[in-house]
């Protein structure tokens, strides 16, 4: 890692220019900005299928492939953007980056902050390279504190994977399951105790109605609140079956943003 990784508070998964444009006030009018201890996180999610066709198509989540650029420039220097990205096809994950990074000049354009790879893991030559291709991006990682891998993972981490930014710890990968506190905190304390220095993302089922509670309860585990978080799945309404069939709830994003603010912006002075 080359500069220290500022926690944030993330929201995925924004699917237009207006979705983001809204999404950045809102953090603006909770009281988080680039300046703040906890920085804005928006995320664009795309897949391999915006390679080969463009768009994924049912889900909602994401945008069309050509209107990446658009959506970034919407936010650009006023939150921490990024691009999450899902492939099964692992042998080829820095040849699919390199596309999206070059959509547009997103990334020479300082338009993007941070690549968040999910369902693969890559191999560590495969995150060196994208580090030497894309120096300024920072690489956000997500495994599953599973308490019965969690110990090899984080030595497997320390040894092979020092460049990566941040880890995400969710079980959930999206679907809003509420995560296991008792879980990820000894899956946390495990990474730490293996000397995995990445910064930490607590994710899963994070909403307005837990966030506060949630986040002070992490807090007051670890001794500091210098951690971040995620929510997609509990920011969203469901229109029906399957991944994705959902749309972003912008009064869950209020009221999730200000249960944030309250616990990282308020109760932080109080600590």
């Amino acid at each position: 890692m080359t500069t220290k990784s500022k926690p944030y508070v993330g929201v995925c998964c924004v699917a237009s220019p207006d979705e983001a444009g809204k999404v950045t006030a809102l953090f603006r009018d909770t009281g988080f900005t680039m300046q703040t201890g906890h920085q804005p996180m928006v995320g664009v999610q795309l897949s391999w299928k915006h390679l080969d066709f463009g768009f994924s198509e049912g889900n909602l989540r994401s945008p069309r492939f050509d209107a990446v650029p658009s959506i970034l420039e919407s936010i650009q220097g006023d939150v921490f953007a990024t691009v999450h990205y899902y492939t099964t096809r692992a042998e080829s994950i820095v040849s699919e980056i390199s596309k999206i990074m070059d959509n547009c000049e997103v990334y020479d354009r300082d338009m993007i902050g941070g690549l968040q790879i999910n369902h693969i893991f890559p191999k560590p030559d495969q995150v060196r390279e994208l580090k030497n291709r894309y120096p300024k991006l920072k690489i956000i990682l997500q495994i599953s504190p599973s308490p019965d891998t969690i110990t090899e993972l984080a030595e497997n981490m320390a040894s092979k994977y020092a460049n990566v930014d941040y880890l995400i710890l969710d079980p959930s990968h999206g679907k809003g399951v509420d995560l296991n506190l008792e879980e990820v905190l000894a899956a946390f304390r495990i990474l730490r105790k293996s000397g995995v220095q990445s910064e930490v993302v607590f994710s899963g089922g994070f909403n307005g109605s837990n966030v506060r509670e949630r986040v002070s309860k992490i807090a007051d585990s670890l001794g500091y609140m210098d951690f971040s978080i995620d929510a997609e799945g509990g920011l969203r309404d469901r229109l029906g079956d399957g991944f994705g069939n959902d749309v972003l709830n912008l009064d869950k994003v209020r009221s999730y943003l200000r249960g944030a603010s309250e616990a990282f912006l308020q109760l932080k002075n109080t600590k």
